[in-house]
């Protein structure tokens, strides 16, 4: 099989896989213990702390190790619903974040939630961004990196210097963008998350970079006392690999781009109709989502997934729940137009011609989803 549905989830790296099964055989003690053990894998942790928060730019004191983004995002909306001050209790948010983002939000600002909407390519325009803010004043601005489905880049560096100059706090969901664009300026937020799992890391582990600590967990002393229960060190030094091998690798990828801009190109040609989401608009090297002319996502995935290729119908999410996330609406897709997404979204090891196998089972899945109509029309009579 050929994957596909990297935004979704990475492979491990074999190095990350062996890293993990070493810590977990040679470095299972407690790292709260006071004894020798403990205090080795305490050290680990911490080395892993530095490392990480040294390549980002930012201290590291302010990077508590999570289980994720999800995590991390719902510790963000709940510590500043609980920390508001001087500001309404209110929370501005894209239409379009994870549900990780709107879901806590709306749980916690049931009367204060503001949406950014966005145009028909995915993207918020800044000046609506700024005139929500003056009308508002919340207390947090909330604006993921890149979209998970679309690819889309959104101008989350120009929102957080909007709020810090309004003294707002800026949380950005960067878990599209790290491992796989350039993360220098995300130490202008007030703090971002992401997920190992994105970038060649095992899953279940991720960090929260935050200025200030933000209270997750209560019941013990660990994270800095952010962050409650014994730490899950193999998990950690897994994403500690994964991410130095990540950003070894991590460079212009004009290449890249070329191929999945032959891809889409090729895709439109042999499946007339067909609408590439946020073309001609910045946006992840790796990530299309195509809005196809006929017949469902899941008959598009299933075929695709027959010729050898590893596709999703968008965000895996919202695929596990058998309901449609906040983008379709969002960019004024219809509700048929809705069903017809399907998602690719590449990584490190896939290849020019990788693409070119893909755009070839596009063509034949179509080919053979319109004689399975025609077989069926002919049973029907």
């Amino acid at each position: 099989m050929v994957y596909f549905d990297n935004n979704s989830t990475t492979r491990p790296n074999i190095e990350v896989t062996d890293v993990v099964a070493n810590a977990l055989r040679d470095n299972w003690a407690n790292p709260s213990s006071p004894h020798r053990l403990g205090t080795r894998v305490r050290l680990l942790i911490e080395s892993a702390r530095e490392e990480i928060a040294e390549s980002l730019g930012v201290l590291p004191s302010h990077l508590f190790f999570t289980s994720g983004a999800t995590e991390s995002n719902n510790a963000v909306l709940s510590w500043a619903e609980r920390n508001a001050t001087g500001h309404s209790s209110s929370v501005i948010i894209s239409s379009i974040e994870h549900s990780s983002i709107l879901e806590p939000a709306q749980h916690y600002y049931p009367r204060g939630l503001n949406r950014i909407p966005v145009n028909e390519s995915g993207r918020v325009e800044l000046s609506i961004v700024e005139q929500m803010i003056e009308e508002t004043k919340p207390s947090l601005v909330s604006l993921m990196a890149a979209h998970n489905e679309t690819g889309v880049l959104q101008p989350w560096e120009e929102v957080a210097q909007i709020c810090k100059k309004r003294n707002i706090w800026f949380h950005c969901d960067a878990t599209q963008w790290i491992g796989k664009l350039d993360p220098g300026q995300l130490n202008q937020c007030s703090s971002f998350s992401f997920s190992a799992h994105k970038f060649g890391g095992p899953k279940g582990v991720g960090a929260l970079v935050s200025s200030l600590p933000v209270s997750m967990i209560k019941g013990g002393g660990q994270e800095m006392e952010a962050r409650a229960g014994t730490e899950n060190f193999s998990g950690i030094e897994g994403m500690r690999t994964a991410w130095k091998l990540n950003c070894s690798s991590l460079s212009t990828k004009d290449k890249e781009v070329s191929w999945k801009h032959h891809f889409e190109d090729t895709l439109l040609n042999r499946v007339p109709q067909s609408k590439i989401i946020g073309r001609g608009i910045p946006r992840l090297w790796n990530t299309t989502l195509v809005c196809l002319p006929e017949f469902d996502s899941l008959s598009w995935v299933s075929k695709l997934d027959k010729y050898g290729y590893s596709v999703s119908t968008g965000s895996a999410c919202s695929t596990a729940r058998s309901q449609p996330s906040s983008l379709s609406g969002a960019i004024g897709l219809s509700e048929s137009e809705g069903r017809r997404l399907v998602r690719i979204s590449s990584y490190l090891e896939n290849k020019e011609q990788d693409w070119l196998g893909l755009s070839d089972a596009f063509g034949r899945a179509f080919d053979e989803l319109k004689t399975d109509r025609e077989a069926a029309g002919i049973l029907s009579l």
